[in-house]
């Protein structure tokens, strides 16, 4: 399975290096990758390195600035088991389609989206509409991926909910 990690900003440089966005947990998760895919094409990665936010990469076959042109805006995926993270963390997509279960068993919908920012916020059709609340520690969050399952704890989830889309609350 594959993963965007980022996308083409702009050639940097003569000699074919990328300027990519980082969609990843920072540079440490995917400093070793060793093949990229851009429009489904494998790149072998020459060098990868980080600066600003960003990633520069050096590809096999992406000789020149004009090469490298032809990639700007592009997305660039590599396989998920290639991608460093943490014990604790876990891939957006694999979130998504899970049940947001509270502590007290009950259920409240599905994860239908994740925003990531300096919290990442999780998006729940729930039967009232739909709620967003931030992914915070406090929530005592556990992640069962093996059942689809995110089990929040219930005191705290209600004093973090951002939103209900049926809501007529101002």
């Amino acid at each position: 399975m594959r993963i965007l990690i980022g996308v083409v900003l702009r050639p940097q440089g003569i000699n074919g290096e990328l300027k990519l966005t980082n969609l990843t947990d920072g540079y440490d998760a995917v400093k070793d990758i060793s093949k990229v895919y851009i429009d489904d094409v494998e790149y072998k990665v020459q060098r990868i390195a980080a600066r600003d936010n960003c990633l520069y990469v050096f590809l096999r076959g992406v000789f020149d600035r004009n090469a490298a042109e032809l990639l700007r805006g592009k997305e660039v995926f590599c396989e998920k088991e290639e991608i460093l993270k943490d014990e604790d963390s876990y891939f957006i997509q694999d979130i998504i389609g899970c049940d947001l279960v509270l502590s007290s068993g009950k259920v409240l919908g599905k994860i239908k989206n994740v925003y990531s920012s300096n919290v990442d916020v999780f998006v729940i059709d729930t039967a009232e509409g739909e709620a967003s609340f931030p992914f915070v520690k406090r929530l005592d969050p556990v992640v069962d991926l093996e059942n689809k399952t995110v089990t929040v704890d219930a005191k705290n989830f209600t004093e973090v909910v951002l939103y209900s889309g049926d809501s007529n609350a101002d």
